[in-house]
């Protein structure tokens, strides 16, 4: 009779242990259904949720997991990722880096090993060069700092590849060069970390203080948490910085507990983002919240434009939350340039970007005022995050694979979006039938009834009359042109030969 008693406790413990777990899942999953997910993304999500914060429920998260995986569609980029597919972003090695930077005034010191590169960026005066010579540079444990005599817009310091490409920095360290002057150019490197542990390799450049004026283009960076940092030192604001035509990403996902953010920019007003290729910045460590790029800290006037950012560009569906560009929130809080804003981000601009399969938002837009976003393709993600009372956005010629969603008391003004939503169960994206092949990132519309009706559904671009832009495609943009996505023409743009380049 004992053991009937026992099993029959063991039963009921075991039925309602089971009951609440099914509860569980179906609190989460109408939870993520409420803003506006699919089933299967609902699903991965939920599972997610319950990894991180009840992981004793290990076997319904595989359980959700598995369900998602069976029910979708697989939406994920099936080719092998070749730079060259994008003539007009990403790093042009086929260019002469010196022929497009500012003559060295004062001559140049030209480095061929690890120790006359320490001892260059230490030495070297405002008008001069650094120019390293092929091969490879290895540097462990110390970070590299620079000489502390200030360059000029007139004499900046140009830190520079004899042959663009053909350098590379091997770097096993927390922080590799710090810049905390002015004026200093990166151009035509390779940075690459190295280290046994993810957490060590942080940061490729960390730009700080009166590092103003910053130039960062025509470079690689593999395998860093956050490849290029930029933030305050006390009240010393690094501001109107540049990052062009670089190339970020990472050869497996992150496993550690630091920010995973290729660019990660703190503090600065008016930098500029344009024209990079930012990818595979997965992070299966701490929080597993990655971000391919992030304006917070109470910085103002940035431009985020032109770029192409991938999440994930393997078959695998990863865990955790990949969210492809962000303004604001990060938990900066107090650590903001202006503490008694409630805001922290200020009259952003995000356009004519192209972002795509992320597993979660392509733009959260967290505590940050006054955004525009214009012209953007986002697709493969869940749309548009607007969050929190201090956030206001306006929306125009965006296409959405997704929605844009007001959270949290967020203030969205859209119109003129193209808006498709994903198929409930199967997670199949309606962008398929609109481009030539979107999943592996060629946006040429299918024909001239797509295209006509990108033109037709858009309203005039949101741009002054005396600006210069230019779309995603390298195509002069005018107040008169009216287009939605990121670009009005995309002659030369994609390249869909493996393997060949409008450069070639």
């Amino acid at each position: 009779m004992r053991s009937n008693g026992l099993k029959t406790y063991f039963a009921t413990v075991g039925l309602l242990a089971h009951l609440l777990v099914v509860l569980c899942g179906i609190v989460l999953v109408k939870h993520w259904y409420s803003q506006g997910e699919t089933l299967p993304e609902s699903l991965r999500q939920s599972a997610n949720q319950l990894q991180q914060h009840i992981p004793e429920l290990q076997p319904v998260q595989t359980v959700l997991t598995s369900v998602a995986t069976n029910l979708a569609s697989p939406t994920y980029f099936w080719r092998e990722f070749d730079p060259r597919s994008w003539p007009t972003i990403g790093p042009d090695t086929q260019a002469s880096v010196a022929s497009s930077l500012p003559a060295a005034s004062l001559g140049t010191l030209w480095v061929s090993d690890a120790r006359s590169l320490k001892k260059a960026l230490k030495q070297v005066l405002p008008g001069q060069d650094i120019v390293l010579k092929k091969g490879t540079y290895e540097f462990h444990g110390k970070r590299l700092n620079i000489s502390q005599v200030t360059p000029s817009a007139s004499r900046p310091v140009t830190l520079r590849a004899e042959a663009s490409g053909r350098v590379l920095l091997k770097m096993d360290s927390l922080e590799g060069i710090v810049i905390n002057q002015p004026h200093w150019i990166i151009s035509g490197l390779t940075f690459q970390g190295v280290c046994a542990k993810t957490s060590r390799c942080d940061h490729a450049l960390h730009i700080v203080g009166q590092a103003d004026h910053t130039r960062i283009e025509n470079n690689t960076f593999i395998d860093f948490n956050a490849a290029i940092k930029v933030n305050r030192i006390q009240e010393q604001f690094p501001d109107h910085g540049l990052i062009r035509r670089n190339h970020f990403y990472n050869t497996k996902p992150r496993d550690t507990s630091r920010s995973v953010t290729p660019i990660n920019l703190d503090h600065g007003n008016h930098w500029v983002i344009d024209r990079n290729i930012i990818r595979d910045f997965i992070k299966t460590g701490g929080n597993q919240v990655s971000y391919g790029a992030f304006m917070k800290g109470g910085g103002e006037g940035g431009v985020i434009e032109n770029n192409l950012v991938i999440c994930n560009t393997s078959s695998r569906q990863y865990g955790g939350f990949q969210v492809g560009l962000s303004l604001g929130g990060g938990g900066m809080g107090q650590n903001s340039r202006r503490e008694l804003a409630s805001a922290e981000g200020f009259r952003h601009t995000v356009r004519n970007n192209i972002v795509m399969h992320c597993n979660d938002v392509g733009l959260y837009i967290n505590k940050a005022s006054d955004v525009m976003v214009n012209n953007n393709i986002f697709y493969h993600t869940s749309g548009v995050d607007v969050r929190f009372p201090q956030s206001s956005a306006h929306l125009v010629n965006n296409v959405v694979s997704g929605q844009i969603r007001e959270r949290d008391q967020g203030k969205a003004t859209a119109s003129n979006n193209l808006l498709l939503s994903r198929a409930f169960f199967t997670d199949k994206q309606p962008l398929d039938r609109w481009f030539t092949s979107p999943a592996i990132g060629n946006f040429t519309p299918k024909d001239d009834a797509s295209k006509a009706k990108l033109m037709s559904q858009a309203t005039p671009y949101p741009i002054a009359t005396h600006n210069e832009v230019t779309d995603f495609c390298g195509n002069r943009i005018s107040p008169e042109d009216s287009f939605a996505g990121a670009f009005k023409d995309s002659q030369n743009c994609f390249v869909t030969r493996p393997g060949a380049s409008a450069r070639e």
